[in-house]
């Protein structure tokens, strides 16, 4: 079973029966019906003999210990702990943590930022330290959003940089219509 489809089948799942009122006790047998391959073989021989005795809680933890293998957790951990940004874009590289993240599962927030932070490409780090940023005391989500701006600050330089930025602003400024259709000053 891939691992993005299991996370997929859990969240839609969870969704499924919360947004329709399926009591607790039925939450399991509903899911069945979307169930197929290893993961409707864990239904059959596990889950049919007492289906309503099954909460969600216990019915997804089972179903991952039965689709994946045994070391799959520890196998997540090390990709973890290789996973760099390298030439991706902030976003993505979000992303892949994210999903390394949710796999692991027992991951807290002080880690996390600082497997964000230390895991960017050099040149973000400086310039997140440059704005007095400290991945010790900033969110998960401030570290991203700081990230992503730098980011596009970083792109913007070197777009300037690569076109031969004039070093008199004026000189673009002027040529330039204001939205009312003047010239700019």
């Amino acid at each position: 079973m891939d691992s993005k489809a299991f996370h997929r089948f859990i969240t839609a799942g969870t969704a499924y029966v919360k947004d329709g009122c399926v009591p607790h006790k039925k939450q399991p047998f509903i899911l069945f019906h979307y169930l197929t391959g290893k993961a409707h073989k864990f239904y059959v021989r596990k889950v049919s003999r007492d289906p309503y005795r099954w909460r969600l809680p216990e019915f997804f933890r089972e179903l991952f210990n039965y689709c994946f293998p045994v070391d799959f957790r520890i196998k997540q951990w090390q990709k973890l702990q290789c996973c760099y940004q390298n030439d991706q874009k902030v976003k993505d590289y979000v992303y892949e943590l994210d999903e390394l993240w949710t796999m692991i599962r027992e991951m807290d927030k002080c880690t996390q930022v600082h497997k964000l932070w230390f895991g960017l490409r050099k040149e973000i780090q400086h310039d997140l330290w440059h704005e007095k940023l400290n991945p010790e005391i900033l969110t998960l989500e401030d570290v991203i959003a700081a990230a992503k701006i730098i980011e596009i600050t970083q792109s913007v330089t070197l777009e300037m940089n690569r076109k031969g930025h004039t070093k008199n602003p004026t000189a673009i400024c002027s040529a330039a219509a204001t939205p009312n259709g003047g010239e700019w000053m």
